[in-house]
């Protein structure tokens, strides 16, 4: 049970230690069904993976269902909360007491993440100073903690987590969140300030997400492996799809704030709408390509007629000439002249 003078401290440097969660064997099951995960060993519809490129945090690739080949090269490996050896983790008492005490007794609890974040032997990727919270999440409102679980021990040898103590209370940067501007650092983050958190295998350490924090490369020989999870009120929605996140404590969320309900029959009218639009535009263009197929075929009879029209003149003009001809035949006839005199 975590104690006053703890949480004193927590709300002075925005981190607490929580202390050890799990034994020796329990690290050893979670690591090595995270690692089976990345080898394609273990199958989870549920969770999605991204590969660790080494270096700049800007240059990572997406996160994808399923590695094309098995590696250990993985960054993070997420909906572990879908996963039975991790979800035991989560329900760990003293996690549900810090949630109890951060949102209420009476709150639900749901998890917006949980997943193995790792740097790789030898490489991992720099992780620059942020803040894990804001527009950028596309949540309904801000969690306020996240609980780290070291399943490698964490040194500054292999690039732990660094913190700024107390600057959870300067509150979002940037409304967007995540990472800090250039000015920002240099008037927050001096060499000074910055707090390494090292944490031994099996130990947890408790972080409010506006603490701005960071991390860099592991250029040891072993990997440094450890599970998040970001906790936060179960009445949290996604402000993408309007639904809830899976919840781990209390009751689930089954009746709908009424202006959810409202915004989800303004979606299904705007839908319907749009639909009906498409339809009228789409009948707009087949009636458009018809027209303009009467109007091809109405230009190449007109063009036919034209030549038509040129035609007959040419052959009225031929007929003009013949007549002549004739005329002017007859009249040169001595028969012709004589009948003409007996007139």
């Amino acid at each position: 049970m975590l104690i006053e003078h703890q949480w004193n401290e927590f709300h002075r440097d925005g981190f607490m230690h929580l202390g050890k969660v799990l034994e020796l064997d329990e690290i050893g099951e979670l690591k090595e069904r995270a690692d089976e995960l990345a080898l394609g060993n273990a199958v989870n519809p549920s969770v999605q993976m991204q590969l660790d490129t080494g270096g700049a945090y800007d240059a990572l690739p997406g996160a994808v269902a399923k590695f094309e080949a098995g590696t250990l090269l993985y960054r993070k490996i997420q909906g572990l909360e879908s996963d039975d050896l991790f979800a035991r983790l989560i329900r760990q008492p003293v996690f549900q007491e810090v949630c109890a005490q951060t949102y209420g007794k009476h709150a639900s609890i749901s998890i917006f993440r949980a997943m193995v974040m790792n740097k790789p032997a030898g490489q991992g990727t720099r992780l620059p100073w942020h803040q894990d919270g804001g527009h950028v999440w596309q949540l309904d409102r801000d969690p306020l903690v996240t609980i780290w679980v070291a399943l490698d021990a964490a040194t500054v040898a292999n690039g732990c987590m660094e913190a700024i103590p107390g600057s959870h209370h300067l509150g979002l940067l940037s409304l967007f969140g995540s990472t800090l501007k250039d000015e920002h650092v240099a008037i927050y983050c001096p060499s000074e300030r910055i707090h390494a958190l090292e944490v031994p295998a099996g130990h947890a350490i408790l972080l409010h997400n506006w603490l701005i924090h960071r991390s860099g490369i592991n250029p040891s020989s072993s990997p440094r492996r450890a599970f998040t999870m970001c906790c936060m009120d179960a009445r949290t929605r996604s402000v993408l799809t309007g639904n809830h996140f899976p919840v781990v404590y209390g009751d689930p969320c089954v009746d709908p704030h009424p202006y959810i309900v409202h915004l989800e029959q303004e979606r299904h009218e705007l839908r319907h709408m749009a639909s009906e639009a498409e339809k009228y535009a789409l009948s707009l263009r087949d009636e458009n390509l018809m027209l303009s197929k009467s109007i091809q075929q109405a230009t190449g009879y007109a063009k036919s007629l034209e030549q038509e029209i040129v035609r007959l003149g040419r052959l009225r003009d031929e007929v003009e000439r013949y007549a002549k001809t004739l005329e002017a035949e007859l009249r040169a006839r001595p028969s012709f002249a004589l009948n003409a005199s007996n007139l």
